[in-house]
């Protein structure tokens, strides 16, 4: 039984001041709902997030257009994977956005093994990115959802 962890990526992201929605997807292919992990803004003014995990949700969200597949885990890694992930803590600075949480993650993701070596220095890249961008330098790990 494997699982795939991916980044969802919601949203266009065209503009520096709306840049795409970022989280984690941990699900086993070829099925349609997964464990979402992601930072949600629950404060605009202080640029507060919160972390939050929704169990059981479907991959493809009216706002969702495509999934990047970063690696392939067994159980006792999917399970490491979701405690590395809760572990990291929201954004509180005033600065940090979604994507700075996900590269943050991917940094301990790294250093557990769970996903490949350069994965996180990837990823810094595309911070502030277009979706399409994204998806452009994905190539094969894309995977469209609208």
């Amino acid at each position: 039984m494997a699982y795939q962890l991916s980044i969802e990526v919601f949203g266009k992201g065209d503009e520096p001041s709306a840049r795409s929605h970022w989280g984690f997807m941990i699900h086993q292919p070829p099925g349609t709902t997964g464990d979402l992990l992601h930072v949600r803004l629950i404060d605009l003014d202080r640029l507060w997030y919160e972390f939050e995990s929704r169990s059981s949700t479907n991959i493809v969200d009216m706002a969702a257009l495509g999934l990047c597949r970063l690696a392939v885990l067994s159980p006792p890694q999917r399970r490491r994977a979701m405690e590395v992930i809760r572990s990291e803590p929201p954004p509180r600075d005033g600065a940090r956005k979604c994507q700075d949480w996900v590269f943050t993650t991917l940094i301990s993701l790294e250093v557990d093994e769970l996903v490949p070596a350069g994965t996180s220095q990837f990823w810094k890249g595309m911070v502030g990115r277009p979706a399409m961008e994204v998806k452009g330098s994905i190539g094969d790990a894309w995977t469209d959802l609208v």
